[in-house]
């Protein structure tokens, strides 16, 4: 295995893979090339119930267009294993004064994680390994991995 991949891998799955002689497949890569909204903005309620607005509706259909169009290059099958997910949210985190905005990352990655499971056929409870990250870029965008998690747990 080259130098270079292991070094991306976190420490707790090297060693397995370097004893095993495995190699990391990266199962699954889909950019979502816009804006995701907070999942606070998407649904409303009733009583007990949570009904999806007519964005929500759009833009999920939107999310499954593009899981669905790259549906064929996935290389392996993800159903019942133990997932590790991987969500890359772009955009710009800073205020002009370069302060932090106030924005919560985890509003913004929960319907996009639902979508593309809903669309691939995963059921989100097979997520044992879950990253979050916010990278500053003036485009706004998302990234997200699915892949097999390896080592223990």
């Amino acid at each position: 295995m080259p130098e270079e991949k292991l070094s991306e891998i976190p420490w707790d799955q090297e060693d397995y893979l370097i004893r095993n002689k495995k190699s990391p497949i990266l199962a699954i890569e889909i950019s979502i090339p816009f804006r995701t909204p907070s999942i606070n903005h998407l649904f409303w309620h009733r009583g007990n119930m949570k009904i999806m607005t007519k964005e929500a509706r759009e833009l999920r259909k939107k999310i499954e267009e593009i899981v669905y169009k790259d549906k064929n290059t996935y290389e392996e099958n993800l159903f019942d294993k133990k997932l590790k997910v991987e969500v890359e949210i772009y955009e710009d985190w800073y205020t002009k004064k370069g302060e932090v905005k106030k924005k919560d990352i985890s509003n913004r990655e929960k319907f996009l994680v639902d979508s593309v499971f809903n669309s691939l056929g995963l059921d989100d409870k097979f997520i044992f390994e879950h990253i979050m990250k916010k990278i500053q870029s003036k485009e706004e965008f998302a990234v997200i991995r699915i892949s097999e998690k390896w080592g223990q747990n």
